[in-house]
């Protein structure tokens, strides 16, 4: 009996035993658990994916941690919004460049000196612009800068008689002469002379003739590559219009009130047409129809092909210009055509019927060609100023005035406007960048206090983390005092037991 209460007790003893050791080991455990979540939070972002006992005293700790965490989360994420708060704002108070397309206000970027006016009409490429002068001067110039690449002399007088075409330049003079001039040395590829002629308005071609009108009143075909003259047709009456070619045709008006369709391959008439009185306006055609006015002020629509008339439009005064087509961008069609008259206004008018789209003052009588370039219509009428209108609405949308005689007819590229003056000056006009959108001042002082701002809300943040750090360190520290205060009670509660 007695050795049956000796083994009850030996067996408590160690089962006691078993027990604090196993109490004292899950205490170091934890300790050792608490002192990595401290130096490495970063190993224990999933503890409760593990069920077991150890993962479930991690879950603990980290459960009493969480809070300071948080706080630091947030304070990353505001300190984060402020920064980009900050950079949004600088770079919305900074000017941003902006491409510029050629239109107004205009202002002056370069201006080139020749020795005489300049009439015909600027001719670019892709870098460079092309002048000729009325002495037989002609010119290239770097769009960029106005410099001179270089310049030759014809010896003979150059009006509007002046046009590039693959990289040649065709110059017809008051003399009679022919000139093919390379575009990019100034050297001559051939010349021809026409005894009794004089070339005065601009050429046209097709694939492969030059067409040039001379005002005694001859129209000739020559050979673009070699100069070979082919056909003369002769008038009589002198014709001052620009030739226009289209579908195997050449179209001239002249003095003697006669719009005539000539056959480019032959030179002979197709048909002609008698208006009311002289032809000095130049005729434009496609399939539209051929548009040209007349000295007594008619506006007229022929059948291409045929010369049959669609219809007129009396206008207020001679028409000398250069129609001018108008493609719709919706439909991709031709619908309207502007011309202008000596009654100082520009037209618009339906295609198909004739009807009157709008009218716009011009200031005073055009003479030369228009030009379209960026939704702008381009018009320099007689006089110093050079005119936009908005083409759907004929609006005038704004102007430059040269402050000298601007002769030659309005040309663009790269979105630069050259124009030639009187006074032997070849101008190039861009667009007039808008004002910023607020003045440095108040950038810098937007700036400022948005760092203000910022500065102020971050240091804010800190603060709340070290506040949110020292009550969370304490609360591990106590629990750890607490566990240790537990451990001497279990151990006298043993050992009194033992005794």
């Amino acid at each position: 009996m007695k050795a049956k209460k000796i083994l009850v007790v030996l067996a408590l003893l160690l089962s006691i035993a078993y027990l604090n050791l196993t109490a004292r080991a899950s205490q170091r455990i934890v300790d050792f658990i608490q002192h990595k979540e401290r130096l490495q939070p970063q190993f224990f972002q999933n503890p409760t994916t593990d069920e077991s006992m150890g993962t479930k005293l991690i879950a603990q700790v980290l459960s009493q941690t969480k809070p300071t965490q948080t706080s630091q989360t947030q304070t990353q994420t505001r300190s984060q919004t402020q920064t980009q708060t900050q950079t949004q704002t600088q770079t919305q108070s900074q000017p941003q460049s902006q491409y510029l397309y050629i239109g107004f206000p205009a202002q002056l970027s370069w201006k080139y000196k020749t020795n005489a006016p300049l009439i015909a009409q600027p001719q670019t490429d892709e870098a460079t612009v092309y002048v000729a002068t009325k002495t037989g001067g002609i010119h290239r110039v770097s769009q960029e800068n106005g410099q001179a690449v270089w310049k030759t002399n014809v010896g003979d007088g150059i009006e509007e008689a002046f046009i590039l075409i693959n990289r040649a330049l065709f110059v017809g003079t008051t003399g009679g002469k022919i000139f093919a001039i390379s575009a990019d040395t100034g050297k001559s590829f051939w010349k021809k002379e026409f005894d009794g002629e004089s070339f005065v308005t601009r050429p046209m071609a097709d694939e492969k003739n030059l067409y040039f009108v001379s005002q005694k009143g001859s129209i000739i075909s020559i050979n673009a590559k070699t100069g070979e003259p082919g056909w003369r047709f002769k008038i009589q009456s002198p014709c001052m219009t620009s030739p226009w070619v289209y579908n195997k045709k050449v179209y001239v008006g002249c003095n003697d009130k006669t719009l005539y369709a000539i056959d480019t391959q032959a030179g002979f008439v197709k048909w002609k047409f008698s208006a009311a009185a002289e032809i000095q306006g130049s005729a434009i055609a496609g399939p539209e129809g051929v548009f040209f006015g007349s000295e007594e002020g008619m506006f007229y629509r022929l059948d291409p092909e045929t010369g049959v008339q669609y219809w007129k439009y009396k206008t207020g005064a001679a028409i000398r210009g250069v129609p001018m087509f108008y493609k719709n961008e919706r439909t991709d069609r031709i619908e309207d055509v502007f011309t202008s008259s000596f009654d100082n206004f520009l037209y618009s008018f339906k295609v198909k019927n004739g009807g009157h789209t709008w009218l716009s003052p011009t200031l005073s009588r055009v003479y030369n060609r228009m030009h379209f370039d960026r939704a702008l219509i381009f018009l320099a009428p007689f006089g110093t100023v050079v005119l936009g209108y908005d083409p759907h609405t004929g609006l005038r949308v704004g102007d430059f005035n040269a402050s000298a005689r601007i002769r030659s007819s309005p040309m663009t590229a790269n979105d630069k406007l050259f124009l030639g003056l009187n006074d032997g000056h070849l101008i190039c006009l861009t667009r007039q960048p808008p004002p910023p959108p607020e003045s440095e001042a108040t950038q810098s002082q937007t700036q400022t206090q948005t760092q203000s701002q910022t500065q102020t809300q971050t240091q804010t943040a800190t603060q709340t983390e070290e506040e949110a750090e020292g009550e969370t360190e304490p609360m591990l520290e106590s629990q750890s005092q607490t566990q240790t205060q537990t451990q001497p009670q279990s151990q006298t509660q043993t050992q009194t037991r033992s005794s």
